[in-house]
């Protein structure tokens, strides 16, 4: 059998993302729900707000394909999510908030 890698689309909490979302970008990553900074790619848990990620977006998928599959062999329960997807539809949800 030969798996590969690919997108597939279901419905989620956004809240649930935000609050339990891991963000990876070149060097390191943040937490999306204190925003904490320089998190390592091994840790699951915010050193800071001490929540449990369940959820990763890398900013650029492409660049990180390695540790997109070292991380789903080590930790098989973590979801990945499309980081522009996830931008698109946080940043509605803030201006619909901010219009209100």
């Amino acid at each position: 059998m030969q798996e590969k890698f690919i997108r597939v689309y279901q419905k989620l909490d956004i809240h649930d993302i935000r609050d339990h979302l891991l963000i990876y970008g070149d060097l390191s990553a943040s937490c999306s729900k204190c925003k904490q900074l320089d998190i390592k790619f091994e840790v699951f848990r915010c050193p800071s707000c001490q929540t449990d990620f369940k959820y990763v977006a890398f900013r650029n998928v492409k660049q990180h394909l390695p540790k997109v599959q070292k991380l789903q062999e080590s930790h098989p329960y973590i979801t990945l999510v499309d980081y522009d997807d996830y931008a698109r539809i946080s940043g509605a949800l803030k201006a619909e908030e901010f219009l209100k």
